[in-house]
C-alpha cells in the first residue's frame, strides 16, 4: 500500500513537474510577468518589484527571468521619470540604479533553484516563499545602506512603511502564483490527455 502511495506521489509529481518545466521555458509565462509588471506600474509609483523579481527567478529559466525583471524595472523608471515627472537630478537617478541592483540580485537569487527543492511539489512553493522574503530583506537592506550613505538617516522607512510595502509585494507574489499554478494546471491537463490518446485503441 505505501509503495503505491509513493509510486502515485511520484507520478504526479513528474507530471507536474514537467507542466512547470513547459510553463518555465515559454514565452507565454514571460510575457504575462512583463505585462502585468508594466502595466502595475501605472498603478503604483513604486511596482512590487521584489515580488516579480522573486517570482521570475522562481518560475522562469534563468536568462528570461533576468530579462523581465530588468525590462519591469526599465518601464517602472521609464513612467517615473516621464509621466509622473521624478526630478532628473543625480540623486534620483542614483535611486533607479538601486532599486535596479537589488531587483537583480533578488531575481538570481531566487533563480538558484536549490536540488532540496526537487521530488517535492511543497518544496517548489516553499523555496518562491522564501526567495520573497530573503529577497526582500535584501532588497530594502541595499536601500537602506544607500540611504545611510547618502543622507544620513534611514529617509523615512519606519517599521510600519516598510511593512506595508513587504504586504504588498506578498500581495502580488500571491496573484502571480496563483495565475502561474493555473498556467501549470493546464498543462497538466494536456499532458494527461497527451497520454490518454497514445494509448487509447486505433
Amino acid at each position: 500500500m505505501n509503495n503505491k502511495i509513493t509510486v502515485d506521489s511520484q507520478e504526479n509529481y513528474n507530471v507536474w513537474s514537467n507542466a512547470e518545466k513547459a510553463i518555465s521555458h515559454s514565452r507565454l509565462w514571460q510575457f504575462l510577468l512583463i505585462t502585468i509588471g508594466s502595466a502595475s506600474s501605472i498603478i503604483y509609483p513604486h511596482v512590487p518589484l521584489v515580488g516579480f523579481a522573486a517570482i521570475s527567478g522562481v518560475t522562469l529559466n534563468r536568462k528570461q527571468a533576468i530579462i523581465s525583471s530588468i525590462i519591469i524595472w526599465l518601464v517602472n523608471q521609464f513612467y517615473g521619470f516621464t509621466l509622473r515627472q521624478y526630478p532628473q537630478t543625480l540623486e534620483s537617478f542614483t535611486w533607479g540604479i538601486v532599486m535596479g541592483l537589488g531587483t537583480l540580485l533578488v531575481t538570481i537569487l531566487a533563480s538558484i533553484k536549490p536540488k532540496f527543492i526537487e521530488q517535492k511539489i511543497w518544496r517548489y512553493y516553499l523555496w518562491l516563499s522564501a526567495s520573497l522574503v530573503i529577497g526582500y530583506v535584501l532588497f530594502e537592506g541595499i536601500i537602506l545602506l544607500t540611504t545611510t550613505l547618502m543622507v544620513g538617516d534611514g529617509h523615512g522607512l519606519t517599521v510600519a512603511i516598510l511593512g506595508r510595502i513587504f504586504v504588498k509585494n506578498i500581495v502580488w507574489a500571491i496573484a502571480l502564483t496563483f495565475l502561474h499554478s493555473l498556467l501549470i494546471w493546464n498543462g497538466i491537463k494536456f499532458f494527461k490527455r497527451g497520454e490518454r490518446s497514445s494509448i487509447a485503441p486505433t
